[in-house]
């Protein structure tokens, strides 16, 4: 991101903290989502492998971003096998 460039939810009025956090979120969700997706799960396969009732996986897949926490998707990511990195880059000024 360039110095005058702000992510998505800055633009719609989030602070530069909340921005961040739904950023990240969001981008965890994609790949939950994608996830999904790639192994075929039906939402009840889904719910069964994340130890989630169906309509969780529903609020997920149509991007419901404010009924997860980032540690909850680090959670179901990790239950799908899949291990999450973040990677710590100095702020634009």
């Amino acid at each position: 991101m360039s110095k005058r460039e702000k992510n998505v939810f800055e633009q719609l009025g989030a602070s530069p903290e909340e921005a961040a956090n739904l950023e990240a979120r969001a981008r965890l969700m994609i790949v939950l989502k994608q996830e999904i997706e790639k192994m075929k799960l039906s939402q009840v396969q889904a719910a069964r492998l994340l130890g989630v009732k169906p309509p969780r996986i529903s609020e997920l897949m149509h991007g419901r971003i404010g009924k997860f926490s980032l540690d909850l998707l680090v959670s179901y990511l990790s239950r799908l096998g899949k291990r999450v990195e973040f990677k710590i880059l100095k702020a634009a000024a």
